[in-house]
Parts: C-alpha cells; sequence; structure tokens
C-alpha cells in the first residue's frame, strides 16, 4: 500500500513541477491596458488588448492574425496615458479565440521592475 501511496504522490510532484515552466511571472494588468502592434511592413498597425505580460514576454488579443515567427514593434500604453514603453517581441503563438487571436511571444530584451509598474498599479 505504501508503493502504491508513493506512486499516486510522485505522480503528482512531477506533475506541479511540469506545469510551472516560465521564469518569470506573468501578471494580468489591473486596468484595460492597449497596445499598438506593427509588423516589419508599414501599413500593417492593429491595436490589441493586454491579456498577461511578465519581464521576459507578453500576450495580447487582436483582431488581426501574426504568423510565428514575426517580429513586432509593441508600443504599450497605459490605462491613463501616461506612460508608454515601446518593445519588440517574436511570435511565438497565435490561435484564433472566436473573432480575435490571441498573439504571444517572448520580448527581444526583458524589462526592467520600473518599467513594468506603471501597468500594474
Amino acid at each position: 500500500m505504501k508503493a502504491s501511496l508513493r506512486k499516486q504522490l510522485s505522480f503528482l510532484v512531477q506533475r506541479r513541477i511540469n506545469s510551472e515552466r516560465r521564469r518569470n511571472k506573468r501578471v494580468v494588468p489591473v486596468r484595460r491596458t492597449l497596445c499598438l502592434l506593427r509588423s516589419s511592413a508599414p501599413d500593417e498597425q492593429t491595436t490589441a488588448i493586454v491579456q498577461n505580460f511578465s519581464r521576459s514576454g507578453i500576450a495580447v488579443q487582436a483582431e488581426q492574425n501574426y504568423e510565428p515567427g514575426t517580429l513586432l514593434h509593441v508600443l504599450l500604453v497605459n490605462d491613463a496615458h501616461t506612460f508608454s514603453l515601446a518593445v519588440d517581441m517574436n511570435v511565438v503563438r497565435s490561435s484564433r479565440v472566436g473573432d480575435q487571436y490571441l498573439i504571444a511571444g517572448p520580448f527581444a530584451r526583458p524589462l526592467l521592475h520600473e518599467e513594468m509598474v506603471p501597468f500594474i498599479v
């Protein structure tokens, strides 16, 4: 009976370790945070809503699809429109959710804590 219980507990511990795969904690903005997405094409830009972000990446909900591997220039603007941040991201995931797309990927550089504060306060 102890061996059976050990197997079950061991399975749970392994599952928990595997489910936490990110180095940086994701933050969901307290207020609606918008961003402007621009690809390398000069006329291709769209507004998106930030779903969550961390020091190393972001997930946004947009009306336009971007293929994985696309380099996007992201301009984040806080809810009060008092702070903006421009950073590049590489799309690694794009999936359709209803009539929108969930676009996610890492930033070209990690954000500093000071850069994240205006979006989470």
